[in-house]
């Protein structure tokens, strides 16, 4: 009977125990429902600020109150959209980093009605917030410009005689539009043009809207085609030196902060194929061993001559501090070699190699012969003046440089741009390569992706709408770069 009882008031104690647990159980479930709820809002929430910064870093492509504005209503919309019923008004402000870098942030909050925790009385509602940055790295830019003599058309300053629009005006109405889609007070854009030699029209740094934009619409078109980079060699001036390796100095010498966010791009624009290469040359004879900055090449096929040009000299009509007049179409010309023999710009041939001075001497080496060869960095070997071999060690030259520019610590992005019908299909190929564009059988995976644009119809009536939608497109995905 004892033993009997002893069962009884176990049984009691387990009433009792299971009438104070189960109501902890039930409020605990209530608090997992109420925290999965919390949980789906906080996630909806992300993705909404989320989408709303990277639209609003998307569209504002300056810093300027309208844009802003413009920035704010895009990145709202998206917000709203994402977010569905019931979405809150969002907060978008546009803060800068340590660095002086545009950001874009966006702030939400959503008071979330509770089904158990309500109970607690501090707990009816709870507030779930977000926020998301997007940080716009720094644009560093160089635009390199052909302004030879094929690029003359229309109301452009050209060669007498020349008519009908080659691509110059498309040029002058292209560029203002490309270089106004970007920060004017934040990033840094360099311009720089070539014909038979090269100049750094507008150095980079902020402030570069209005400088390109006269630069550009005041620009000449005249004389070969200077495009290329130094190659493996050494860069022999720091001011007229090859164009792709003047545009790669100026990038380089934007200062980056550790940490910094950086996104560094070449634009190259041509309307054919580069012709024209530099190296130093000593011509003094047995007398002396200074070396001289010659510049040669300039002519395109079916031409064979290879021209030897003065780059010191200003890149027009005038010839602006230049005493010789030169060859019309290039800038002053000393002279030029043909079929093994050499003439001075009155096609008078001269005694032997190639004249390299207003005075009309012959450049002989420190044995005192004639030079008539250059060294080829594509095959280590000494090289005839021809057209054929300059325009094979132009490209040469080109490429190496832009794979080193694609492979240094902060890769650089590369676009080509090719204008005319007359870019046959193996420049395409060669430009295509220049930018390591992944549609064509150049593309070097791991290096940075660019693009090769072809503008076919020019001269035409849709070359300066063709040459605006390339140059806009390349803006798009440049901006885009800056916001991921």
């Amino acid at each position: 009977m004892r033993n009997a009882n002893i069962v009884k008031n176990d049984r009691g104690q387990t009433i009792i125990i299971y009438a104070l647990v189960v109501p902890i159980l039930i409020l605990f479930a209530g608090f997992a429902i109420d925290a999965g709820n919390l949980y789906v809002v906080k996630a909806k929430l992300g993705t909404s600020v989320d989408g709303a910064v990277l639209t609003g870093m998307k569209n504002l492509g300056s810093n300027t109150q309208q844009a802003q504005q413009t920035a704010s209503t895009l990145a709202a919309d998206m917000f709203t959209a994402n977010y569905g019923n019931g979405a809150p008004t969002p907060s978008v402000t546009f803060p800068v980093d340590q660095y002086g870098d545009q950001q874009v942030q966006v702030s939400a909050t959503v008071n979330v009605n509770t089904w158990f925790m309500r109970y607690l009385s501090n707990w009816a509602t709870v507030p779930v917030a977000d926020t998301a940055v997007a940080t716009r790295g720094k644009l560093i830019m160089s635009l390199v410009l052909d302004r030879s003599g094929s690029m003359c058309g229309g109301t452009e300053t050209c060669e007498s005689g020349v008519t009908g629009d080659d691509g110059g005006e498309a040029l002058v109405s292209a560029v203002p539009t490309f270089v106004d889609k970007f920060n004017n007070s934040l990033d840094e854009v360099a311009e720089i043009s070539f014909s038979d030699n090269t100049t750094i029209d507008v150095p980079i740094g902020t402030g570069f809207q209005t400088p390109i934009t006269t630069s550009v619409t005041n620009m000449q078109f005249v004389g070969g085609t200077f495009g290329t980079g130094a190659g493996t060699g050494s860069v022999l001036s720091p001011t007229i030196g090859p164009p792709m390796s003047m545009a790669d100095a100026q990038n380089n010498s934007v200062v980056i902060n550790p940490g910094q966010n950086v996104y560094k791009v070449l634009v190259y624009f041509t309307d054919g194929l580069m012709n024209t290469i530099q190296d130093n040359f000593h011509c003094g004879g047995t007398s002396n061993n200074n070396l001289t900055l010659i510049n040669y090449g300039g002519e395109d096929s079916p031409q064979t001559a290879v021209v030897f040009m003065d780059p010191t000299c200003s890149p027009n009509f005038a010839f602006t501090g230049c005493t010789n007049s030169g060859e019309s179409g290039h800038v002053p010309a000393w002279g030029y070699c043909d079929g093994g023999s050499c003439y001075n710009m009155n096609n008078q041939q001269t005694s032997g190699g190639f004249i390299y001075d207003t005075a009309g001497d012959i450049c002989k080496n420190a044995s005192g012969n004639p030079v008539t060869t250059f060294l080829s960095q594509q095959t280590g070997l000494q090289t005839a003046f021809t057209r054929a071999n300059v325009t094979a060690e132009t490209q040469y030259r080109a490429i190496q440089t832009a794979y080193a520019m694609r492979t240094e610590a902060i890769p650089t992005y590369i676009f080509t741009i090719g204008l005319s019908q007359s870019v046959s299909p193996s420049t395409q190929a060669f430009l295509a390569q220049l930018a390591n564009d992944p549609n064509y059988s150049t593309y070097i995976v791991g290096q940075p992706q660019g693009e090769f644009f072809w503008i076919p119809n020019c001269p035409g009536s849709t070359c300066t709408a063709d040459l605006n939608a390339a140059f806009n497109a390349i803006a798009a995905k440049v901006l885009l770069r800056l916001t991921q």
